[in-house]
């Protein structure tokens, strides 16, 4: 991406993003929409970057990657409405466009209806920054065309209809409640399937989720790479609604956690849910789990047992599990698993 506007000082321009973002209540929302660009921060910037990222410094680079993990009415939405409208319309993304060919801006959610949400906030943009309106070609209930050959488009998360084109940027919303692993379409294939097509602009894949459980997409980036462990080209943000929106009343935070304590914290603090683990809680497979082993080799003279799971072959994936006891430990030595439809 070549920036015809500095995200700062667009941020800040009366002519363009000031008045969408304005005030103090968005001053979280503006520190990471200028560390995700890769510009530098002032101190106390840096101050609130830290207690929304766990890290020290921005990463002064572009990131390939935000995931944006948030409470419900924190402003995540609208914030990354502007980000989209920043990277549609005010950066150069000729060079890497061929003759005639169109780039798209994808917005994903679980349904169309759902992205057209976010869809909203760009119209708005689209229609009251004059800079920007000039730009708009034509509007469909699902799309903006610009002059500048992208188009900014609603797409369900479907990894077989989001294959194909190139995309100067990929936002995805509400992911932790996109079908999951055991599903058609799970979330990590949506992911993989969009992934490719931001390898020759350059553009990031922008995720805003408020959590749910402790699996899938969401929660794997978290535990990769939120705090100052992580890639430094992968931003992992967590705050609760307040954090973000401190105009957000106390008394609606308070009133929920007095009807639904669990989901409330996950709903407003933005906590991860473990009230609704599986079977086997998350921490228990952990400490069962050797880091960075995924099979044992065979062994001649141990004695293995097999179990498997079959699959109708439509929806639910077959499995297999080859394990062996060691005194009165159980070791699991291998599992293989096929996803529908099997054949």
């Amino acid at each position: 991406m070549n920036p015809l506007v500095p995200m700062r000082r667009a941020l800040s321009d009366q002519d363009l993003f000031a008045p969408i973002l304005a005030g103090e209540s968005w001053a979280g929302w503006r520190t990471l929409l200028t560390a995700i660009a890769g510009e530098e921060l002032t101190d106390d910037e840096r101050i609130v970057f830290r207690t929304l990222t766990q890290r020290e410094r921005e990463p002064l680079r572009p990131v390939e990657e935000f995931w944006g993990i948030k409470g419900r009415r924190s402003g995540g939405t609208r914030a990354m409405a502007v980000k989209g409208a920043w990277i549609a319309a005010l950066n150069d993304h000729s060079d890497v466009l061929a003759p005639g060919e169109r780039a798209t801006l994808p917005i994903v959610s679980a349904s169309v209806w759902q992205a057209a949400k976010m869809l909203q906030y760009l119209n708005g943009i689209f229609s009251t920054v004059p800079a920007l309106a000039a730009l708009v070609e034509g509007r469909t209930t699902d799309s903006i065309s610009l002059s500048n050959r992208v188009d900014l488009e609603c797409v369900a998360s479907n990894f077989r209809t989001i294959r194909g084109g190139t995309a100067v940027a990929v936002i995805c919303d509400e992911v932790a409640f996109w079908r999951g692993e055991t599903s058609a379409t799970p979330d990590s294939e949506v992911l993989a399937a969009a992934r490719p097509s931001l390898a020759t602009t350059g553009g990031p894949l922008i995720v805003i989720s408020s959590p749910y459980a402790r699996r899938g997409e969401l929660w794997s980036a978290f535990k990769r790479d939120y705090g100052p462990a992580g890639d430094p080209l992968i931003l992992v943000a967590k705050a609760a609604s307040r954090t973000l929106n401190p105009s957000l009343p106390q008394r609606v935070v308070d009133r929920a956690m007095e009807r639904d304590e669990a989901s409330a914290r996950a709903e407003y603090g933005a906590e991860f849910r473990t009230d609704i683990e599986s079977f086997v809680s998350r921490e228990a497979v952990d400490a069962a789990t050797v880091p960075g082993r995924l099979e044992l080799p065979h062994v001649v003279d141990v004695t293995y047992s097999a179990f498997v799971d079959p699959s109708g072959g439509a929806q639910d994936a077959m499995t297999l599990a080859i394990a062996h006891a060691e005194k009165d430990v159980a070791v699991l030595d291998a599992v293989r698993e096929v996803r529908p439809p099997c054949q």
